[in-house]
């Protein structure tokens, strides 16, 4: 486990506004206010903007970032029903596999142009929805560290994502394994785990569960990270009940259920286990880019070490 004091992180991708200016802006402002010294970074079928340009925002301003696989996961899992590390299909765990190694070949590329770690981890997952197959997922970690990049060693390590467990009575989002058989199959291969709050509440449509997983995990030595992101019952302007729409605290959007409080009971939990912590939130597609990092800011300010920064 990393000793260094955790990275505080922000999934940007889901607050940045659409003109290019306004994003630089935005990226400004995380770093110069003291919001954010790392990232959560998507890919789909790339890194989402022109490389060149991602790396002038990186550079000097945000190591230890996070690159998420989910995006590209899921539109993947939704064309084909098969694809992913834990699948039985060959061809969709193959396909998941080449997947991963873009991805990881995409964050050497990044750190390469900024001459910095601006990239630490990848987040994987037991992917695909509904059918997902412990010993798939397995065989693929074990596929993973016998394979390696064409010279030297990667510079970024692994990380296991929970998302929302399968459960047939409920609709649910992801709907991959259950952190009680990824909780084995962290262990067994030498990675960590991280807890989105808002997929952990979805999966049993209970705000309770996350911080429930997030005191296990940090017992049995396993958490790496959480990312709060919130959820809650009722439809909003950003998603339908109890959709994965990374919604604001409650003190920005009255149907969320994770709050202020909540958000520092999840944090006393993971005291002293943690490699990084951070926000993911949506906000109004109208907001300007002060508003925007306010309302980032209101969650990142309740982590220890950004509390009095901004």
């Amino acid at each position: 486990m990393d000793i260094e004091p955790p990275a505080a992180l922000v999934g940007a991708y889901a607050a940045l506004p659409s003109a290019r200016a306004d994003r630089e802006r935005f990226y400004e402002g995380l770093a110069d206010r003291g919001i954010a010294d790392g990232l959560e970074i998507p890919y789909r079928d790339d890194l989402g903007d022109d490389t060149d340009w991602l790396a002038a925002q990186v550079r000097g301003r945000f190591t230890r970032s996070v690159v998420t696989l989910i995006p590209g996961t899921m539109a993947r899992v939704c064309a084909s029903g098969t694809f992913g590390l834990a699948s039985a299909d060959p061809d969709g765990r193959q396909a998941a596999l080449g997947f991963l190694r873009e991805a990881r070949t995409a964050a050497e590329e990044l750190n390469q142009l900024t001459g910095e770690q601006s990239v630490s981890v990848l987040h994987i997952h037991t992917a695909p929805s509904t059918t997902a197959v412990a010993e798939m997922f397995a065989r693929s970690l074990d596929e993973i560290t016998a394979s390696g990049p064409a010279a030297g060693a990667w510079s970024t390590r692994l990380v296991l994502e929970h998302c929302d467990a399968y459960a047939p009575g409920v609709a649910g989002e992801k709907r991959f394994l259950p952190l009680e058989a990824e909780i084995p199959l962290a262990r067994e291969s030498g990675i960590g785990i991280a807890v989105n709050w808002g997929r952990s509440a979805i999966e049993a449509q209970d705000p309770g569960r996350p911080l429930a997983q997030i005191t296990r995990l940090a017992s049995e030595g396993l958490l790496e990270g959480v990312m709060f992101s919130g959820a809650g019952p009722a439809a909003n302007a950003y998603g339908g009940p109890w959709a994965d729409a990374h919604l604001p605290l409650a003190e920005d959007e009255p149907t969320s259920l994770m709050d202020a409080d909540e958000v520092r009971r999840c944090l006393r939990a993971a005291e002293g286990a943690l490699s990084y912590a951070g926000a993911k939130i949506q906000v109004p597609g109208d907001a300007t880019v002060d508003e925007r990092l306010t309302m980032v800011g209101r969650v990142m300010r309740l982590l220890p070490a950004r509390a009095g920064r901004f």
